[in-house]
This record gives C-alpha cells, structure tokens and sequence, in this order.
C-alpha cells in the first residue's frame, strides 16, 4: 500500500516491508534507547507466536512521524516522535537475522552513552534468543526474517507540524507513559537551539537527559522553580502540568526584538557571551557565567538548559547532605540545623511534612538567590523555618489550600518586590502560639518554635 503525503496529518496500517523503505532519523530531543531484556524478550515471542505458530499479522504498536520535507518527495525526512525504542528493536532483530540488512534505523548514529550499551547488549540477547529457537538454521531464520516484514505491522500517524506530533502523542499513548511536561520543554528549547552548534546541542541533551536519569530533573521544574515563579508573581499555582510549560519558554533571542523590557537580556546575553569567548576578558577575571535569577524571564534555548543545570546545583548546594561540595564551605551550621529540624524527627516522611519542608527549601532558595549568604543568615533562616513549620505545628491535615493559604506563601512575592534584607528582620522576633498536642510527633518543632533549641 502507497502511503499518500498531505498537509493533513494522515493515519495509515504500514507493512515493515514498506516501512523499510521510509527515511527516518530519531531527533536530537528523544530520550535514549532503554528496552530492557524483558522487552526484547516478550517483543520476539510475541512475534514468533503471530506470524510462525499462527501464520498472522502481528500489530506491533503505533508510530508517529514528523515530516518536514516535500509533499510526496522520496526524500522526505521522517523524524520519529513516538516509536523509536520499537524501532531501534526491530532493527536489531533484521540486523540478526540478515547480516547484511541496514535499514530503519542502523545508518542512525546514537549521540547517547547508554543507547549505545544497550544496543549492544540487547543485540547479543536478540543473537542468543534467534541461536536457541532455530538451531543456526538459516532456511528457518530466513523464513522468519521474511514473516517479520510481510506480517509486522505499524499503525502508522504521519503529521506534519511538530506541535500536532505531540498532541498526538499524548492522546494515541494512553498504554503507556504519556510525555512529561519537561519532555516538552526539551523539544521547544532545542527547537531554539537551531543555529548552535551539534556539539552544544548534544551537550545540553545529555546535561538534561543526565538530570532526568538521577531524579534531579522533575523536582527542580516542579517542585522548585515553577512554584517559586509562580509564588513570586503571587498566583495560585501547585502543580506543574503540561498546560503551565509557557512560564518555562520567554524570549527567543533568534527573533527580532519585541518589547524594550528585552534590551537588557539582550545586551547581558552578549556580553556573557564575549566574556566566554575573549582570552583578555577571561585573563582579567571577566565573570564569565550567566547570571541567573530564579524570576528572570526565561531566555530559550541554550539558556534555559543552562538555568535548569544552575538551579540543579544551587539546590544540592543546599539540600543534598551527600554530595561533597554541600553547603558546608559556606554555612555549616545550617546543614546541622536542617538535619536536626526538617528530618531530626519521628513524621518527616509524612505527605503534609514534605508539604511545608518544600515551602521552606523554597523560601530558602529565593531568599539566597536575591540577597545571598549574607552575614546573619542564620537567623533568616530560623526565622523562616518557623514561619513555615508553625503549619505543621497547627494543622493535623495539610492540603495544598494550606500552603497556599498560609503566610509563608505569601512570603515569595514579599522577597521578589523587596530589595533589602533588612525587610524582613521584623520574622526573626514573631512569636507563634502552638497547641499542645494537636499533631503527633513534632515535639522537637513545637519547642523550637516556642524558643527552645536543642544541639
């Protein structure tokens, strides 16, 4: 069957013998190749089973493309979208069987580490399993080559914007995991990055792909920065979904400019840039790292990988009590405190804990991002780790209309309009009357705020 190319998104069933013959290419916003054994395992079976027990076409699943090129052109472009770990499979199983087979995707050159290894190691499990089921029989491993393309079949969904491959995608991947709000904003901001380089492209895919493998990705977006935004311009936002990815995209510096409030960006942008790239500035001791703030308006592309990568370390900084470079060169005593008090007692790992610990690492990373490690930090951070923990100390249920109710929300867009410390030295001698007894094991908070401290 001929597959007719239109502006139209089209769908169509597609024969793997006629998907073959298609060009396509996984674009440089896909995350890696991770099929594991049980995958590739279940994936042959179930082949097997099909098109040599039963004789039957097998449906493998569904693919989307993104065609950018000429309408009905041989030369058309394919960008996979959704279906590339199918894909990667597939050829692997074709490489197996007919050495010299080098069609979908074995001309792609895989840019991440671990697609690689797992190429290889799920090529040597396809190798085992095809040895162990025909015995190096070649009549009977040609014959299930040829079933492979005449019986596999795709549903195949070829759409022609990219915003429209997306849509698509979430509405088609009910069964499976359907994309991240962060896996949105990867494809936008690389879509920013056309005229940078391949090598600064591929180093911020893999600084990104690095954050979402080590858990650090989604929480900075969600739990950190999209409330920090949003707390500061004083909206009542909790959740990052995919409807709030326009506060993470801002201006395109590709584009003529817009509005006044740009010049400023504009020109730092630049001179960042020339710092960067001039040995005499560089000699001189020129900063050359950008200047982030968490509220800045959002520069796309390049930019915005490298805010998310601050963000990332200014919270280990902080927060993570393992990693070597901590808090401790610069405020040691705070990563004592914070030990004690936000994980030192019995309901930490409660839901309505974690609550009001996140709105206290926020309050924190705000505050530091606009004034610093200043002097008496110590008692800013006291201060405010009261003004956050009295909800725990007077609320037994903590939804998310506490927080958002509460003072210390309210505290974010008192940090960004201010600008001076000083503004908020009045939290250090507030006073909180507690209730004996109405939440379980908090004792420890309770005293503290009541103005006891324990070492």
């Amino acid at each position: 069957m001929e597959i007719e190319y239109t502006r139209e998104p089209t769908q169509n069933l597609i024969k793997l013998n006629k998907l073959v013959k298609e060009k396509l290419i996984i674009p440089i916003y896909q995350r890696p190749y991770k099929w594991t054994e049980k995958n590739i395992i279940q994936l042959l079976e179930d082949i097997f089973e099909y098109v040599i027990i039963k004789n039957k076409d097998y449906r493998i699943g569904n693919i989307i493309l993104h065609s950018e090129n000429a309408i009905n052109s041989e030369n058309t472009t394919n960008y996979i979208v959704d279906g590339q770990q199918r894909l990667t499979t597939i050829s692997l199983i074709l490489k197996v069987l007919e050495t010299n087979f080098d069609g979908l995707l074995l001309n792609e050159k895989f840019k991440h580490n671990i697609s690689k290894n797992n190429i290889v190691y799920n090529y040597r499990i396809i190798n085992q399993w095809i040895c162990t089921k025909f015995r190096n029989n070649e009549n009977k491993k040609s014959d299930f080559k040829t079933k492979i393309l005449d019986k596999c079949e795709f549903v195949l969904f070829k759409v022609f914007r990219q915003d429209e491959a997306f849509q698509l995608f979430d509405s088609q991947n009910a069964r499976g995991k359907a994309l991240e709000p962060y896996d949105l904003l990867k494809a936008f901001h690389l879509r920013e990055m056309d005229f940078d380089s391949e090598e600064d492209r591929t180093k911020c895919v893999d600084c990104w792909e690095t954050s979402v493998d080590n858990g650090t990705l989604k929480p900075i977006l969600g739990n950190h920065l999209f409330k920090i935004r949003k707390w500061s311009k004083n909206e009542w936002k909790y959740d990052f979904t995919k409807d709030e990815i326009e506060e993470f995209k801002g201006i395109s510096l590709q584009q003529k400019q817009k509005y006044p409030y740009e010049n400023a960006i504009r020109m730092l942008d630049g001179f960042v840039d020339n710092a960067q790239n001039d040995k005499f500035l560089q000699n001189l001791q020129v900063a050359q790292a950008f200047p982030f703030q968490i509220t800045m308006p959002i520069i796309n592309g390049k930019r915005f990988f490298e805010y998310v990568d601050f963000y990332i370390h200014q919270r280990e900084k902080l927060f993570d009590l393992n990693i070597k470079d901590a808090i401790k060169a610069e405020v040691p005593e705070f990563v004592t405190f914070y030990k004690a008090y936000c994980y030192g007692y019995n309901g930490w790992g409660r839901s309505g804990d974690e609550k009001v610990r996140n709105i206290y690492e926020n309050i924190l990373m705000t505050f530091i991002d606009k004034f610093g490690y200043i002097d008496d930090f110590e008692n800013f951070y006291k201060a405010f780790y009261k003004l956050a923990y009295e909800i725990r100390c007077n609320k037994k249920r903590i939804a998310v209309e506490t927080i958002m109710n509460s003072s210390a929300r309210q505290l974010f867009s008192k940090i960004n309009d201010s600008i001076s410390p000083d503004n908020f030295k009045n939290y250090q001698y507030k006073t909180y009357q507690i209730e004996n007894d109405r939440v379980k094991g908090i004792d420890k908070i309770a005293d503290f705020l009541r103005g006891f401290e324990f070492e």
